[in-house]
């Protein structure tokens, strides 16, 4: 079995003050009508590693298991994009109308979204 598919917890975003360092420094914004990624170049401690954070508002999705549901397949679509995405830290931001999406639709524009966020960090890097 291997493990570099794992969602350790350096690969998270753990306190108000590494999301506000994302807030306070936008480097790369990418979205669309359901989702919106924001990242800055990674501050972890291990710099290789990407980190993770994710917002979902109750006001967008009354139900916690609805929220749940949201948050568990972004962190699933990371786990398995994280060694393509440069070291980042990204928080996503689900927007009105994420309940509409069903687990594949969501995972596919997840998919699409790493990819953007990804050229975006190769083409300024170049």
């Amino acid at each position: 079995m291997t493990h570099d598919n794992r969602f350790p917890r350096q690969a998270r975003l753990l306190n108000s003050r590494a999301y506000t360092q994302v807030f306070s420094d936008v480097q790369f914004k990418t979205g669309n009508r359901h989702l919106l990624m924001l990242a800055t170049q990674t501050r972890a401690p291990e710099p290789s590693q990407s980190r993770l954070g994710i917002i979902v508002a109750r006001k967008h999705l009354k139900r916690a298991v609805d929220r749940n549901r949201i948050k568990r397949l972004v962190r699933e679509s990371f786990r398995h994009r994280q060694n393509d995405i440069p070291s980042l830290d990204v928080i996503v931001l689900a927007r009105p109308g994420i309940g509409t999406l069903d687990n594949q639709q969501l995972y596919q524009q997840l998919d699409r979204l790493w990819s953007k966020l990804s050229h975006q960090v190769d083409s300024t890097s170049l």
